[in-house]
């Protein structure tokens, strides 16, 4: 049998032990909503999609998202809107908020990034952001088809060709040798007339006339 001391002094060990156990994994757990916001651009008529992800392990409510910076003089706003205000995200769920712009210029836009506020639990108010987004070319319409071009002569050469510099190269290559292929052809057909000129006149110089022989060789053919 153990001492009545030594099991007294052995459960108070784990008592204590067991309560800085509790207290560690209380102050480790995220107790209160937490949301995660990430953007992101799909298509070319620009439909920006935010996702509100709540990693927390209570509701998010009077949630309020703003995307600022779409310029009305660089944009137009086909909707609904850049901002978005939900009742409530449950822990572990998302939400999506899509708008639609169309760029009135071209050049490198970059959008910052989204705002968001929101109540994270026992009244305490949190707020956020999401990522920005890289810088994003905005192309003309002939740049558009150009880009469109380039990809599909891309697939087509192999991927030989992917950009403007390469189809350069690419035409000055193949403008050489078809300049070879017609050199080599116009020599040919010249030294053939020579040859074709020097038997008319080998055949003159031995007193053949050489429209009868292209005569008699029709001739000959019909018999045949």
């Amino acid at each position: 049998m153990f001492p009545r001391t030594a099991v007294r002094a052995t459960l108070v060990a784990l008592f204590v032990a067991a309560a800085l156990f509790q207290g560690v994994v209380a102050d480790n757990a995220p107790t209160s909503a937490h949301l995660i916001v990430h953007k992101l651009i799909i298509g070319r008529n620009m439909t920006i999609e935010i996702t509100l992800y709540n990693a927390g392990e209570t509701a998010a409510t009077g949630v309020e998202i703003n995307d600022p910076g779409w310029d009305s003089s660089s944009f137009a706003m086909l909707g609904p809107s850049t901002s978005a205000k939900f009742a409530s995200i449950p822990p572990l769920t998302k939400k999506t908020h899509r708008f639609v712009v169309v760029p009135k210029v071209t050049g490198q836009f970059s959008a910052g990034p989204s705002l968001v506020s929101y109540t994270a639990g026992a009244g305490h108010q949190a707020s956020g952001t999401s990522n920005a987004l890289d810088p994003l070319p905005i192309l003309t319409p002939w740049e558009a088809k150009v880009e469109v071009a380039m990809k599909i002569g891309s697939y087509l050469t192999l991927g030989f060709c992917n950009n403007a510099e390469e189809w350069t190269k690419a035409a000055i290559i193949t403008t050489v040798l078809v300049g070879l292929i017609t050199v080599n052809w116009i020599a040919l057909k010249g030294k053939r007339a020579v040859a074709e000129a020097q038997r008319k006149q080998a055949m003159k110089s031995l007193g053949i006339n050489p429209k009868d022989v292209a005569v008699s060789k029709k001739q000959k053919q019909k018999k045949k």
